[in-house]
């Protein structure tokens, strides 16, 4: 709402039945807007636990079984004691068994560990974690069905 007021977007669908009131005024609640200017993406992804998760779609790399977030862990490829670093390249996805299993050894994984991109991970989120629709326009915008 903030942007809006700025003219930093365009607001092009708001929510029917979500309003926000001052002891003035009473504005519909954006559901879908367009920026004014050109924001470029990052072109680098930050490596994180989640996003390791969905570069491996939440999957064991040893093993190959799917797991909830709550059940995997990351593995240092080459472990910490070893020399190993962490990074994309180095890291990958484990359930608590295997992760456990392996140790301090080094054993490759089931697919090598990379640095995805930006798109990767934006397609690997529209494939495999489900969407919450906030409002039937965005359909229009992504790729859902």
């Amino acid at each position: 709402m903030k942007l809006s007021f700025l003219g930093r977007i365009k607001i092009l669908e708001t929510y029917d039945d979500w309003e926000v009131h001052s002891p003035s005024t009473t504005i519909k609640v954006p559901a879908l807007a367009i920026t004014n200017d050109y924001m470029k993406y990052k072109r680098s992804v930050r490596f994180s636990r989640r996003n390791l998760y969905l570069r491996d779609l939440y999957q064991c790399q040893y093993c190959g079984e799917s797991f909830n977030n709550e059940d995997l862990t990351i593995d240092h490829v080459i472990p910490i004691s070893k020399g190993g670093k962490t990074t994309w390249e180095n890291c990958v996805t484990a359930c608590y068994t295997c992760n456990f299993n392996k140790g301090d050894k080094h054993k490759l994984p089931r697919r090598l560990p990379f640095k995805p991109e930006y798109w990767h991970l934006v397609g690997n989120t529209a494939e495999h974690l489900h969407w919450h629709i906030g409002h039937p326009s965005w359909r229009d915008y992504l790729d859902i069905k």
